[in-house]
């Protein structure tokens, strides 16, 4: 009976060893691994797509917007299944302050803009560079209390209180 124990405790410690490396990777590299993406992600203007680049192509055409948005408007609309809550605070000196939050994620960035026809275009863009597409993104101002992103599928409905 003492053979057949012999070695018995050796199975049960690398089960014990297994779980610490697993417990290790999980809670040290898959967090590190996230952070170092979501730092990439941030950290670049987004891609646009085919579609959004023929919105922005044709607004540049329309006119600038005669009354330029001051102040603070807020929207929400859906990306990827999850709700986001997006706000635009237009303040002096043509600088645009954005914020979005989806999820557990707070994403916030500044810059200067300037219009190319009813683009805004960005310059000087500080934070999160993602909130920031390169060329431009399309604005129709429909009234002091409401403005439009619009986008291929529908627009992005922003009001100030």
């Amino acid at each position: 009976m003492k053979n057949s124990q012999r070695g018995s405790g050796h199975l049960f410690s690398l089960m014990v060893l297994g779980l610490i490396v697993w417990g290790a990777y999980v809670t040290l590299y898959v967090p590190y691994e996230h952070r170092k993406s979501m730092d990439a992600f941030r950290s670049n203007p987004p891609a646009v797509s085919p579609a959004k680049m023929a919105v922005i192509d044709s607004y540049k055409a329309k006119s600038t917007p005669t009354e330029l948005p001051h102040g603070l408007y807020t929207g929400k609309v859906e990306q990827d299944g999850y709700p986001m809550t997006i706000s635009f605070e237009f303040g002096d000196n043509q600088v645009i302050t954005k914020k979005a939050h989806i999820k557990n994620y707070q994403f916030t960035g500044s810059a200067r803009y300037a219009f190319n026809g009813a683009v805004m275009t960005f310059s000087e863009v500080k934070g999160d560079a993602v909130l920031f597409p390169q060329p431009g993104e399309p604005l129709e101002v429909i009234s002091d209390t409401e403005i439009h992103v619009p986008g291929p599928d529908k627009a992005l409905v922003l009001t100030r209180p």
